[in-house]
């Protein structure tokens, strides 16, 4: 090979790990969706074959899949710690911030929903989905979950049903994070914050940057476990839905998303000032989604 050839593929590699480093980014803040970004940028139909058919779909696509899984790892974990030093100083106010970038994608996400005919199914189906959404996010939440998902649990048939921290709930951020990237318009990060989940998460993987190991059997196994089931049982299902019955597919992530975002809104403030700044962060947070997805559907269709 020659030099500039040689050049020329790190160029591409390179490219393709930066690529993968905002898929990553994306699918770790609550609002955007590694799917959709895998979508963008042509990494969704690679993946889902490969996920669907593993040994036909490594063999084909290894080339862009083995940096595109470095640059998300890179992303992902980078992005964590960030994400972990800024809810240290507020959560709330971050929580608010997450809101608001739920609610700048919403009508995206509506609209994208809307381009297959709604149908009478495709309405039951977000109907079903949100309330399922609402009492499982609810049932399960704990002291450390959000506001609105306490309150809607103090109400509920007390069932200890509560997750934390541990080896159950790390296998629940798997889930979620699989979930993510099979159903294209998904965040895994916002059932993750109703759980609270989500400051664990960015706690371990802002360890693992610094190479602390001891997080691997805590932390990284259970959420492979759960992220490799999720592959194995939906990935298949998941791939026909989007191809065959488009609609029903995205009003199911729409109701799923209708939830996380009823369950993220905050109830109560520590005075005025920090309800007024939560509420600008929401605002900020707002624009601030709008704005990518604006930006997420002009690079869409400008590779249709």
């Amino acid at each position: 090979m020659s030099e500039a050839n040689k050049k020329s593929t790190l160029g591409h590699i390179l490219l393709v790990i930066l690529v993968g480093a905002f898929i990553g980014i994306g699918a770790i803040l609550p609002g955007l969706s590694g799917g959709v970004m895998c979508v963008i940028f042509g990494i969704y139909q690679p993946l889902m074959e490969t996920l669907s058919h593993p040994f036909r779909g490594i063999k084909k696509h290894w080339k862009l899949l083995v940096p595109t899984v470095i640059g998300i790892a890179i992303g992902f974990v980078g992005f964590a710690g960030i994400l972990d030093w800024l809810l240290d100083k507020d959560t709330l106010l971050m929580q608010s911030v997450f809101l608001g970038l739920l609610l700048g994608t919403l009508p995206s996400l509506w609209k994208e929903a809307g381009e297959t005919k709604r149908t009478g199914a495709s309405w039951a189906v977000l109907g079903i989905m949100f309330a399922v959404m609402v009492l499982v996010l609810s049932f399960l939440a704990d002291d450390e979950s959000t506001q609105m998902a306490k309150l809607i649990n103090g109400i509920l048939p007390q069932i200890n049903l509560a997750v934390s921290a541990n080896f159950g709930g790390f296998v629940i951020v798997g889930v979620c994070f699989a979930l993510s990237i099979v159903m294209p318009g998904m965040s895994f990060s916002s059932p993750l914050m109703c759980l609270g989940l989500f400051k664990p998460m960015t706690e371990n993987f802002a360890s693992l940057a610094k190479l602390d190991l001891s997080v691997i059997p805590t932390f990284v196994l259970p959420v492979g476990i759960g992220a490799l089931a999720t592959v194995i049982v939906f990935a298949k299902p998941m791939n026909y839905l989007f191809e065959k019955k488009t609609s029903i597919g995205y009003h199911l992530v729409m109701g799923a998303v209708f939830a996380s975002t009823v369950l993220l809104i905050p109830i109560e403030f520590n005075g005025t000032m920090h309800a007024l700044w939560c509420m600008l962060a929401l605002a900020g947070g707002a624009v601030a989604g709008y704005f990518l997805e604006v930006v997420q559907g002009k690079i869409k269709a400008e590779k249709a």
